[in-house]
């Protein structure tokens, strides 16, 4: 009989955006997607050479739920209701984090302002941890019970790094931020420093 193989999960890790110490939840791939997408652009500032403009990064990334699986991972979740809570979990995403507090009765404080959204890190494989917005998500529910809940979805959900911006007054994003920065770095110089031994038969310009 073969071993079994381990394969590393996806995930979404999510904070709070007042509090990033704790993380608040976790939401892990139950199938890892096939493909990624990544679009890397460069925006040219404006009076200034194209070099110097800020990078923008994007991801798509299609996220498949199956109620078979699930029951046959023994998951505690309840079946009655399909795969609507993996989701309702995705979709909590796209809204700002409930605030504990109201308005005072009194009047007294002005209305507090409704909540930002969360911050949340696409965790791919252990050496990137990217810092992203959910910018949208197309949902495909196939299958359904009885009650028409679903029990297979496809979330096709879109993703936008998180820039300096956002990192300059939030150390979990700024430590993503550094962190696959340095691995892609790391990627970079292990490939460059192998192709260096192998030297170039063409003439450069000197």
């Amino acid at each position: 009989m073969s071993d079994a193989i381990n394969f590393t999960q996806g995930a979404f890790a999510v904070y709070n955006p007042d509090d990033t110490a704790v993380m608040a939840s976790f939401i892990p791939f139950r199938f890892n997607p096939e493909s990624l997408t990544r679009q890397l652009q460069l925006e040219q500032a404006q009076g200034a050479d194209a070099s110097s403009g800020a990078l923008k990064e994007s991801f798509s990334v299609v996220l498949r739920f199956d109620l078979a699986d699930r029951v046959e991972a023994h998951s505690s979740l309840p079946v009655e209701f399909g795969v609507l809570p993996e989701i309702s979990a995705l979709e909590e995403l796209l809204y700002p984090v409930e605030s504990e507090t109201e308005a005072p009765s009194d009047g007294s404080e002005p209305v507090r302002a409704r909540g930002r959204r969360p911050i949340v890190l696409f965790i791919w494989g252990e050496r990137r941890v990217v810092p992203v917005k959910i910018t949208g998500m197309a949902i495909a529910e196939t299958f359904f019970n009885g009650k028409l809940y679903p029990v297979r979805a496809e979330i096709e959900v879109g993703l936008e790094v998180l820039g300096e911006a956002e990192a300059r007054d939030n150390t979990r994003v700024q430590s993503s931020l550094n962190f696959t920065a340095a691995n892609r770095r790391k990627m970079a110089r292990l490939y460059l420093d192998t192709t260096a031994d192998q030297g170039t038969s063409i003439n450069l310009p000197q």
